[in-house]
């Protein structure tokens, strides 16, 4: 057995050489130390504990008449908007110097003089962040929601469209992540690797109604964004979506910020 407690040999061939040394040492970073339960419980107060007050305020009152529909409808969004628009703030700066960071200290150089290829490199940052993230913003946090919806609605809400609208705020999210990764492969600073993708979530209110068609070809309509409810909304809620262009074209963003990063980073000189 290697002595090298983080590297063992493998038998791996082509794009795949190294790989399941770095996806484990990857995954140690976030499972093997107390950064993923830090993370969900965090998360639990911003999302859920959101989620929470909002059941928890009255829904009768000079000022506030709500329907158990509305409420219903405000839950949903709410949800949308915290894991979905604060979620991904929280992927981004979570993802933000995880290429940046090894390739100016030299790890990077030192991983690839070893018997590694680049696409694993990339591809083993990527599986491990997006599956940490999804988990820990998504996954965990959609289970206590579920919950917390059950009791206010006095019996389980649909679990297929909850699913639905959660695999389209992943989607949302795994469109961020891949792109602050590619952007990690063309910069050497941190300040467009994070500022690009925070510019882009936070153009949604403010350009939607001025790119008028092109607005189908980001995933701006995904989760809710001004006046627009967001297709995972409709799912969560049994509505037909509305259009499944924005949908297609972020599968397609997300295969091309990952063709691009693979492709840069075999580029980068070490």
């Amino acid at each position: 057995m290697s002595t090298n407690s983080t590297f063992q040999m493998v038998n791996e061939r082509g794009w795949r050489r190294g790989f399941s040394n770095l996806l484990r040492h990857e995954n140690d970073a976030w499972w093997r130390s107390r950064r993923w339960w830090v993370n969900i419980l965090i998360w639990l107060v911003i999302v859920n504990g959101t989620l929470f007050a909002l059941l928890s305020a009255p829904n009768e009152g000079a000022n506030n008449m709500r329907t158990p529909e509305q409420v219903k409808i405000e839950a949903r969004t709410v949800f949308g908007v915290m894991a979905g628009m604060f979620g991904t703030i929280g992927a981004i700066i979570a993802v933000q110097g995880i290429i940046i960071d090894e390739k100016k200290s030299g790890t990077a150089a030192w991983i690839l003089s070893k018997p590694t290829s680049r696409t694993a490199f990339i591809a083993a940052k990527l599986t491990a962040n997006i599956v940490a993230t999804l988990f820990i913003i998504l996954v965990a946090q959609g289970v206590v929601s579920y919950l917390l919806l059950s009791h206010y609605e006095g019996s389980a809400p649909p679990i297929v469209p909850f699913v639905g609208g959660l695999a389209l705020i992943g989607l949302n999210l795994a469109f961020y992540l891949t792109l602050t990764l590619m952007l990690g492969t063309l910069f050497n600073d941190r300040g467009p690797v994070i500022g690009i993708p925070i510019g882009i979530l936070f153009g949604a209110m403010f350009l939607m109604g001025y790119i008028g068609q092109a607005v189908y070809l980001t995933p701006w309509l995904i989760i809710p964004a001004g006046s627009f409810q967001g297709l995972a909304i409709e799912v969560m809620l049994g509505q037909p979506l509305s259009t499944v262009t924005p949908i297609i074209a972020t599968m397609v963003w997300i295969a091309i910020f990952i063709g691009v990063a693979i492709w840069r980073f075999g580029r980068e000189e070490f």
